[in-house]
């Protein structure tokens, strides 16, 4: 078996929308043709504004706005991808699992579903409807199931509480092999290349590891042991050890020295 990736375009309402918004993003949850959500990303206010407007020109209802970034929550009472174009009916009928959500950018929209034939040209293509047009398809083979445990994880979760200068410092000692094994570059190799020091380096990037740590925790936990916490010692505050150390009672203290107070030895 194998996920294929399927990018078309047709004339559909919530992706024409988009055709031709150069870095806009709208991920499309269906709901069966019952409703539709669209979750809008926009690199500017103004693009924001301008795609929210277009969408409530055909009928959606703004359920959420964010305020420190562009992006917003747009429902729809029907869902169009199920009636205009009817791409993912066209994939459920040729016998392949849809798998939510599509995605929607100037590029056009993209499906994913599970699929057991090697070529689908003529198993499903044909069945797309008139005017559909395939941009592209990518396959890759289906390698374990871990369906049963999944879920949507936004990742505005994961990287919201990132700056800018910390998600490029990942990027780039991702992308440089800072984090391959044995590592490709040395951290002052990319502390120059970010025009700083090492330790200032070491800093930025400590900083947004222990972010994405923290961020990825509740999933972590999820998806792993339930009861790990439960075995897991707490944390001691800082200078705990030291207190314990000298918090023994006078009684204890002095029972370890002799009688003229110096300090016992043992045979």
């Amino acid at each position: 078996m194998q996920i294929v990736s399927l990018v078309v375009n047709h004339e559909c309402p919530f992706s024409q929308a988009v055709a031709h918004a150069a870095g806009a993003r709208v991920t499309h949850l269906c709901h069966r043709g019952k409703e539709a959500i669209l979750e809008i990303h926009a690199p500017d206010t103004a693009l924001l504004t301008a795609l929210v407007a277009d969408y409530r020109d055909i009928g959606g209802e703004v359920l959420y706005e964010e305020r420190d970034r562009p992006a917003a929550l747009v429902r729809f009472a029907t869902c169009a991808c199920c009636g205009s174009g009817k791409v993912i009916p066209a994939i459920e009928e040729a016998g392949h699992l849809y798998l939510p959500p599509s995605g929607y950018t100037a590029d056009g929209e993209t499906h994913q579903f599970l699929a057991q034939e090697q070529r689908l040209e003529s198993h499903l293509l044909d069945r797309l409807s008139p005017g559909v047009n395939v941009v592209r398809i990518g396959t890759m083979p289906l390698t374990s199931l871990e369906f049963n445990g999944g879920f949507l994880v936004p990742v505005g979760v994961l990287f919201h509480g990132l700056t800018d200068r910390q998600r490029r410092a990942l990027l780039t000692g991702i992308l440089r092999g800072y984090y391959r094994i044995p590592r490709k570059v040395k951290t002052e190799e990319l502390a120059r290349s970010f025009g700083i020091s090492r330790p200032a380096f070491e800093a930025l990037l400590r900083k947004a590891e222990n972010k994405l740590a923290a961020a990825l925790f509740p999933y972590l936990a999820v998806l792993g042991d339930r009861d790990l916490s439960n075995r897991v010692p707490p944390i001691a505050p800082p200078g705990a050890a030291k207190r314990g150390r000298n918090s023994a009672s006078p009684r204890a203290r002095s029972a370890s020295r002799g009688v003229d107070g110096a300090p016992t030895r043992r045979p």
